[in-house]
């Protein structure tokens, strides 16, 4: 009985301190941050935003920033929270894969009246009448070793793809609401474009009756005046509506009440570079493939099917260890004797293997799952790859766009100048002007939607490499009239 305890212990004991090794508290690697914030920022070319023509949709208007933004949608977004209590649930899986280790304890009380007849040891029935209380405590342990220390592997490495996956989480969260910001704030430029439109539409309104009056006009100039007017008037409203369903939308990431319109506060928004533009391609892939965490925990995935696939296979070949020390008292009373309490023990050991056909078929089950889950990592990788890609492209892009736009506006403007004075002195039709009114607008849109795309390419470029974060969209210090970013600063 001695040696079988022992041998018991220090079977729990080596198989404790090997799972538990396993089980330390896994974290997830720190890398310091790439250089790949730009020593320079483009010329401020910014866009005026105007909210004075913005009406709250039903209750109140909200007035926001980049920094607003990216601090709401990192505390209150619903997909992060749920996203911790995965990683929650994982931890709490290694805590009872580590946990399977130790022995269960259970202690018991048992009263046994028995009166009548019995059974006796020789197969005799006697006659008895006996009570008997025994309080117990029961240490016992059912272990295989081999599944056991996968287990708590598989469990460990969950755990990292768990975490690895909030932080892919709360990262694509900060890109997608910045991006829905910018749509708000193209949405806000929109409406300035609108409203100015609309203005010069009354005017040209106004002085086309005039000269009508004067006898120097024509009727169908009258009526293309009010045409135009209605059109621009129609275009504000449509604006106006892009613009509340660009609000509910980033509400919505927010989780903030759909009803509040939210308007940005920056009365000016211009081009911002978050990238150095003399990083090669080749250099953004690799910052990715070390960064991304989605892929980091695709590749912890896989290292859990491994490990669940050995689990498989050496859970059905090692044998199973089993092993039990009971420790009590014992007392009977009897019609004609009594006997106190007196110590009892009681412990066992035993070591079998559970060999069964069905193996062959859990083994194979856990191969292709074992498989899947690599080639899921390949795939995700060149998923990424092609995002780094498809932003730098869009990046570099909008880059040549924004001063062809620029040049765009500034010929837009002048065309316009000279058509309204050349219709005030007699030489040129309304029509010359509403053509004119027509071009302009074009190329303010088309300048804001450059400026605003270039941003987004740039916060989609900086997520693609696995670097954005708070730090990284924080305001420029003396900027905070314009919503710039930067990528967080790295170790030097």
């Amino acid at each position: 009985m001695t040696s079988s305890k022992l041998l018991m212990r220090g079977i729990a004991l080596g198989v404790s301190c090997l799972a538990a090794g396993c089980a330390t508290a896994p974290s997830s690697p720190k890398q310091a941050a790439p250089d790949v914030m730009p020593r320079t920022q483009p010329p401020a070319d910014a866009l005026k935003l105007d909210s004075s023509q913005v009406r709250p949709m039903y209750t109140e208007m909200l007035a926001i920033d980049l920094q607003n933004v990216v601090q709401v949608a990192s505390d209150k977004n619903v997909d992060i929270l749920k996203a911790r209590q995965q990683v929650e649930a994982s931890r709490g899986q290694l805590e009872t894969a580590a946990a399977s280790i130790f022995p269960v304890i259970a202690p018991s009380v048992v009263l046994d009246h028995i009166q009548g007849v019995n059974a006796a040891y020789t197969g005799q029935v006697v006659p008895v009448n006996f009570t008997t209380l025994q309080p117990a405590v029961l240490v016992q342990f059912i272990l295989n070793p081999g599944r056991v220390i996968y287990d708590v592997i598989a469990s460990k490495k969950r755990l990292l793809a768990a975490e690895q996956q909030e932080r892919f989480i709360v990262m694509e969260t900060i890109r997608s609401s910045v991006v829905q910001y910018y749509d708000l704030i193209l949405a806000q430029s929109r409406i300035a474009v609108a409203r100015e439109a609309v203005t010069a539409a009354e005017e040209l309104l106004r002085l086309t009756r005039l000269r009508l009056g004067a006898g120097v006009g024509l009727p169908a100039d009258d009526l293309r005046a009010q045409a135009n007017l209605a059109a621009r008037q129609q275009d504000l409203a449509l604006a106006l509506n892009t613009f509340y369903q660009s609000s509910i939308t980033l509400a919505s990431t927010l989780y903030l009440e759909p009803t509040v319109t939210l308007v940005p506060k920056p009365d000016h928004m211009g081009p911002v570079r978050l990238v150095r533009e003399d990083i090669e391609i080749t250099e953004m892939l690799a910052i990715a493939t070390q960064r991304r965490p989605d892929l980091q925990g695709m590749k912890y995935a896989a290292a859990a099917a491994a490990a669940e696939s050995k689990s498989t296979l050496w859970g059905g070949v090692s044998p199973q260890l089993q092993g039990s020390y009971q420790v009590g008292r014992l007392s009977s009373e009897t019609p004609g004797q009594s006997f106190a309490f007196q110590e009892q023990q009681h412990g066992n050991a035993s070591v079998g293997w559970l060999l069964s056909p069905t193996l062959v078929g859990q083994v194979k089950t856990a191969k292709a799952n074992e498989r899947d889950a690599a080639l899921e990592v390949e795939r995700r990788f060149e998923q990424v790859r092609a995002q780094v890609v498809r932003s730098a492209q869009d990046s570099a892009t909008n880059a040549k766009i924004i001063p062809i736009a620029k040049q765009q506006v500034a010929a837009a403007e002048e065309a316009l100048r000279l058509a309204q004075r050349n219709l005030g002195v007699g030489t040129a039709l309304t029509v010359d002007v509403l053509q004119a009114e027509d071009a302009l607008n074009d190329a303010q849109l088309r300048y804001a939607s450059a400026a605003t795309a270039y941003n987004q390419s740039q916060v989609n470029l900086l997520a693609a490499l696995g670097l954005i974060d708070r730090v990284s969209l924080t305001p420029v210090e003396g900027t905070s009239s314009v919503p710039n970013i930067r990528p967080a600063a790295s170790a030097r």
